[in-house]
């Protein structure tokens, strides 16, 4: 057996002192012998203070969000107050979630870090070598990277926002509904069943923004071929109808000109089909449209050009 006594022992002694930190010095100033001293600091005392530090993280990151979209609100309806459009107030709103998203992220990769570093591993060789990890990421999660970077051109480019109603045609098929939620990597769309679908930003081809500028409602009126004759009066009874709808208190602020009854778009032997157009917001192009065909009907019916195709 190999004794290590006076200088002999003084390296084994440094070698295992070093990276024990304040607590291990302090122990060992005690008179705790060095093992068992870093017994306690491996054993003990490091895996509290992970737990502590992971438990941290976590407050700040769930506190954290919900301090930045509460102060993100804030600047919306004060934004919504000084704007005569409710864009401003859905803009903020989207950037608050991306915002609290990126936070979260933050304070992930810091708490790694500083895990990493209580652990006792070293970062400067992953930070030296972060050119070829980087490098590696890239080749092998290409999709990923070019969601995030999809994500972040969408939201700098304000193609849409949370509450818009889109048209999203992915390599998948065509999506339509209501913009829920939107992070740097996922677009969440609710479509008019309640079916939620989750839309990598990567993966948008092409897309429709329905909520923004004007709309127009466009109604097509199936009539027997015998009205054809007197299109004359077809059309006055359906664009009195039309004019009593745009003229509803609930449609009236919305209505930026008459509507407008046109010729035939469709005919064959038996029937003819008039179209009745109207332009108006995105928010009340369906009830509009459906408000006029009912009007529409009824005002033909009462006339005596309602129902269906002679026979």
């Amino acid at each position: 057996m190999i004794n290590l006594s006076g200088a002999a022992a003084r390296p084994l002694v440094g070698a295992v002192a070093e990276g024990g930190g304040w607590l291990y010095d302090l122990l060992t100033k005690l008179g705790v012998h060095p093992d068992t001293a870093r017994t306690v600091v491996d054993l003990v005392v490091r895996p509290v203070s992970i737990v502590i530090v992971v438990l941290v993280a976590m407050l700040l990151a769930r506190y954290g969000s919900k301090v930045i979209r509460r102060i993100m609100g804030r600047v919306a309806g004060q934004a919504a107050s000084r704007s005569s459009t409710g864009r401003v107030s859905v803009r903020v709103t989207t950037l608050s979630g991306i915002v609290a998203n990126l936070w979260r992220f933050f304070v992930f990769v810091v708490t790694v870090a500083v895990v990493l570093g209580m652990i006792g591993i070293d970062l400067t060789p992953l930070l030296a070598s972060a050119t070829i990890i980087g490098a590696t990421l890239g080749f092998g999660a290409q999709m990923i990277v070019r969601d995030y970077i999809s994500g972040f051109l969408l939201t700098v480019e304000d193609q849409f926002n949370v509450g818009e109603t889109i048209s999203v045609v992915t390599s998948s098929g065509t999506v339509t509904g209501t913009v829920e939620e939107v992070t740097i990597r996922v677009t969440r769309v609710r479509a008019v069943d309640g079916t939620l679908f989750f839309l990598p930003n990567g993966d948008i081809r092409a897309l429709a923004n329905s909520s923004r500028g004007w709309a127009r409602a466009v109604v097509d009126l199936e009539l027997p071929g015998r009205s054809a004759t007197e299109l004359e009066e077809v059309r006055r009874v359906v664009e009195e109808a039309a004019e009593r709808v745009a003229e509803r208190p609930q449609f009236a602020d919305h209505c930026s000109e008459p509507p407008r009854v046109g010729g035939f778009v469709d005919a064959d032997a038996s029937t003819f089909t008039l179209r009745v157009t109207l332009r108006t917001v995105h928010s009340q192009r369906d009830a509009l449209t459906r408000a006029i065909r009912e009007e529409a009907i009824a005002a033909l019916a009462a006339a005596g050009r309602w129902p269906g195709p002679a026979a």
